[in-house]
């Protein structure tokens, strides 16, 4: 069902939109009243038309405007922005959202790149002090440039890239140009170059950047959407320098070189802030760097964005908001499941309600709420701050992860006493997170009452659009898919071309698999269950399974069948 997420002076609230129409203004008849001088008494109206909804001003004297742009009268679509006097509505319709769009970057310069293995000798060569003065463009930084030039949008260069210190102090601010004041040139050339990754990794939306030394050179690759893609060769002084500086902004010491060294650092650009996490490890021929893009503007942030189908989209939102009870994520480390719970706790009215995260380590920063980091050296563990943070009156609480019975026994306590209680842990599904738990020793009286639903969950790759070739079905797929693509006559297989670097693939979204509780559910788990009883339970009941969920999308043409049996098979 849509609904309308409303922003005022006076607070948030949200509209469901049924039937009725919503009215806006400053008398107090309006659906959405407010005194605001902005507003007139009887200011705009959002109404049915046809399938969706519409908004329609009603000569206001200060007008309506939808995303920015004055309008008498708009169809609404998922996500627009209604602004009337201080007002800001969105309108929200999960259906429309369930399929999320995804931009398909140029990517040809990088499979360009990704075929050229030579190395360019000559970069070593090159006076220093001509390329931070701007007049010489090295090969390495060409490459890079290709890669940060390909991508549609560019919001920002690299000299608005500020670098921030595990201290949080401001070690390089941005500048007008590439050099810094003050600095010799190595130094200048160093900072810009690592600057230039660190836009490649904005502009192809890697999660991590990985610096490998080899023989005579060192290997950059990103990895985008799961897999590595081989950006630039560095030359051996410079990728040195640019070590050098990864680990002054971690506070690292530099004259390790033969220990495992972690740490973490910042980018400030226009505002916004970005986190990486950095590991360091010896190796062969040197210490192998890998960087983690912690860069929340790449995941979804708020439960409609998930991808969900509009059923598991209200019985998720339902139990995400509740007083009491568990709500249990599980997958693989990667799949998403921390993003999945954030989504949730932004569901809650943390104005309202005191919501606390205890987290190995803190990744996502919520507005509202106190969130705890996990310390090993300290001796605080999850179960033993989960026992301190049940004495802060806590409404809603985060707990990382499940690793051990003590923090499994708290937590579900913890969810039989009152408390809403969200965590993760790993399990290949839904159903095997219950017999995880079990396993760890938990009473099984625990597992049926503090659970109220499971939520299973994996990253798939979605097929190029620009090279994907439909095939028909063989026999042996439309009986192993079933009724998902039922009626369908084609689905699609990858191919490949240069914007998805020839895997066929660009983009990733989620299946998910939710397993709500209920009475025969809690029956089954209360004597020894086996894994039969429990899917004939849910056999009664609406229920879709990981391999289900993706082969509707197969079904869609989102993805393709072998996709599907890779990520989510069942054997």
């Amino acid at each position: 069902m849509p609904f309308l997420e409303i922003k005022s002076p006076q607070g948030n609230k949200r509209i469901e939109l049924e039937d009725s129409p919503v009215s806006i203004g400053r008398l107090p008849d309006n659906t959405i009243q407010s005194a605001d001088d902005g507003l007139s008494r009887n200011h705009a109206i959002i109404e049915r038309y046809g399938e969706g909804w519409r908004l329609r001003d009603l000569g206001s004297r200060n007008g309506t405007k939808v995303n920015g742009n004055r309008v008498a009268e708009a169809k609404l679509k998922h996500g627009d922005i209604v602004k009337a006097g201080a007002l800001e509505i969105r309108y929200i319709s999960p259906e429309d959202a369930a399929t999320p769009k995804r931009q398909t970057p140029d990517y040809s310069a990088v499979a360009e790149m990704a075929r050229k293995r030579a190395y360019n000798q000559q970069t070593i060569d090159v006076d220093l002090s001509e390329v931070a003065a701007g007049n010489v463009q090295t090969d390495y930084e060409r490459k890079l440039r290709e890669i940060i030039d390909s991508a549609h949008e560019k919001p920002f260069s690299e000299h608005e890239i500020a670098l921030v210190d595990s201290r949080g102090v401001t070690v390089h601010g941005a500048t007008s140009s590439g050099v810094e004041a003050g600095r010799d040139e190595d130094a200048g050339e160093s900072i810009r170059i690592f600057r230039l990754l660190l836009l490649a990794c904005f502009r192809s939306r890697a999660t991590d950047l990985h610096m490998e030394q080899r023989v005579d050179r060192a290997v950059v690759r990103l990895r985008v959407d799961g897999f590595m893609v081989t950006a630039v060769e560095l030359a051996p002084q410079i990728s040195k320098r640019v070590l050098g500086v990864v680990k002054i902004l971690c506070q690292i010491d530099t004259t390790q070189k033969a220990i495992v060294q972690d740490g973490h650092f910042s980018v400030s650009v226009k505002g916004r802030r970005v986190d990486y996490r950095v590991s360091l490890t010896p190796s062969v021929h040197g210490q192998k760097l890998v960087i983690r893009v912690l860069d929340s503007a790449n995941a979804p942030s708020r439960l409609h964005e998930l991808g969900l189908v509009p059923w598991m989209y209200e019985r998720l939102r339902l139990i995400a908001t509740k007083d009491a009870g568990m709500l249990l994520a599980c997958g693989p480390t990667g799949s998403g499941k921390t993003t999945s719970l954030y989504s949730c706790l932004r569901e809650i009215d943390v104005e309202q309600r005191n919501a606390i995260t205890i987290e190995d380590p803190v990744e996502y920063h919520l507005e509202g709420c106190t969130q705890i980091p996990i310390d090993h050296k300290q001796g605080h563990t999850f179960a033993t701050i989960l026992r301190s943070v049940l004495r802060q009156d806590p409404d809603v609480i985060f707990v990382g992860e499940i690793r051990d019975i003590e923090t499994a026994n708290v937590a579900m306590q913890a969810a039989m006493t009152g408390h809403l209680v969200y965590s993760t842990v790993h399990s290949k599904d839904s159903i095997g997170a219950i017999f995880r738990l079990l396993d760890l020793g938990v009473e099984s009286y625990l597992v049926a009452n503090a659970i109220n639903l499971i939520i299973a969950q994996r990253l798939i790759r979605l097929l190029c659009d620009n090279c994907k070739k439909g095939i028909v079905p063989t026999p042996a797929q439309t009986m192993r898919m079933g009724r998902s693509i039922e009626g369908v006559a084609r689905i699609y297989s990858p191919q490949a071309c240069t914007m998805c670097l020839g895997t066929g693939f660009v983009g990733r979204r989620a299946l998910f698999e939710l397993l709500e509780f209920n009475d025969q559910l809690r029956d089954v788990v209360l004597k020894k269950p086996t894994i039969s009883e429990i899917r004939s339970v849910l056999s009664q009941g609406l229920f879709m399974s990981l391999q289900q969920y993706g082969y509707q999308l197969v079904a869609q043409g989102l993805t393709c069948v072998e996709e599907i049996d890779r990520v989510a098979t069942s054997e």
